[in-house]
């Protein structure tokens, strides 16, 4: 226990004695989508055959009319709301529901590449994305516990006592097919089921209580439909994320230390860099020298240079022995590896025709700083 103790007191004195500041960043696509798809066109290929399959399909399942159609609407609602967070696309959308969804639950054959590129010729678009399975569960439970809740009587004095807490207990599912028809290339970039699911729980008095407060299947449908839609937003397109660093901020008895960390909580990196490089010409001290070129790199990276970034924690470790130089080395290797793939897809074809061009505002080198102590 005491060894517990001491470790968290350690912690609490390491933390104290540094600064976090937040790098607003790009993280780059999970699926990497050439450059010459700039418009996308939204196409719901949900529906059946025949009006009747569909219908025999809800009986069986307990889904009600429109279901399959408000959740892949509620799918596209969340995807293009998070795209707006990143310049990659302009998202366009099919009124026309197309035919496709199956019993079977599996794809159905691929669109014609004569559709794809009609699609794409209307809506001045590049490539379709095409949600062409859409299936759904919802099972509810319902059941009673012993709970112990805290009373007080009329003189103000507690006692415990025991009631019973009746519940409903809802698991949805969702199993959704996407499939992305490249028109430029005509070239399926990504064919693939996403799954989402989630437990809803309401709790009363009585049973009847419980049931009368869970989610309806429709709306719990929708929901996961737009976690869907969400998700893979980020699969397809860059997305805005905070980066987390650390720098050293004391010994305060240090002038080039402390003026440095007091520049740098101010935005005035460049300054901070400067006066951080001073404060390794003018000491002795090797533990002292290596957390100003920790501080240092972290300058650089916040400044946009990574390679002198890696260069400074490199050196903070192998010339002055300190170890979080290491380890922050590879973070920025990684990151370097990570903004070559980010300016690949947000790049612009070079060949792209004057009036498709997509303005793109901001890349990683943008950034938005929180310091907090």
């Amino acid at each position: 226990m005491k060894k517990s103790y001491l470790f968290l007191l350690i912690g609490i004195i390491l933390s104290s004695c540094m600064k976090t500041v937040s790098i607003s960043t790009m993280r780059p696509a999970a699926i990497n989508i050439p450059s010459e798809v700039q418009t996308l066109v939204l196409v719901d290929r949900t529906k059946y055959e025949r009006d009747a399959i569909g219908i025999l399909e809800g009986v069986l399942t307990g889904e009600g009319i429109n279901e399959d159609k408000d959740g892949v609407t509620a799918m596209f609602s969340a995807l293009q709301n998070n795209l707006r967070n990143s310049p990659r696309f302009v998202v366009k959308q099919e009124p026309q529901r197309l035919i496709g969804n199956t019993v079977t639950g599996a794809f159905p054959d691929p669109l014609s590449w004569r559709i794809v590129n009609d699609l794409c010729r209307r809506h001045n678009a590049d490539a379709v994305l095409a949600v062409e399975v859409f299936d759904s569960d919802f099972i509810i439970t319902d059941g009673k516990r012993e709970k112990t809740k805290t009373i007080k009587d009329d003189d103000g004095n507690e006692r415990k006592v025991k009631y019973t807490e009746f519940f409903a207990e809802g698991v949805g599912s969702v199993r959704i097919g996407v499939r992305l028809y490249n028109a430029v290339s005509n070239s399926i970039e990504d064919q693939d089921i996403y799954t989402q699911n989630r437990t809803w729980e309401a709790s009363a008095t009585s049973i009847k209580e419980a049931m009368a407060q869970m989610v309806q299947k429709s709306q719990a449908t929708k929901s996961l439909g737009g976690a869907v839609g969400a998700t893979y937003a980020g699969k397809i397109a860059p997305m805005p994320v905070y980066l987390s660093r650390s720098y050293y901020a004391k010994p305060k008895k240090n002038e080039f230390m402390s003026r440095g960390a007091r520049q740098a909580s101010v935005n005035q990196w460049e300054e901070a860099i400067s006066t951080w490089k001073t404060g390794i010409r003018n000491s002795n001290d090797s533990d002292l020298k290596g957390k100003l070129a920790y501080n240092v790199a972290l300058g650089y990276e916040v400044m946009g240079d990574f390679r002198m970034a890696k260069d400074w924690a490199a050196r903070s470790y192998v010339e002055y022995g300190e170890k979080k130089g290491q380890n922050y080395a590879a973070q920025l290797e990684n990151r370097m590896r990570q903004e070559e793939i980010l300016n690949q897809q947000l790049s612009q074809p070079e060949a792209a025709d004057e009036g498709n061009k997509i303005e793109k505002q901001g890349n990683s080198n943008v950034i938005k700083l929180k310091v907090k102590d």
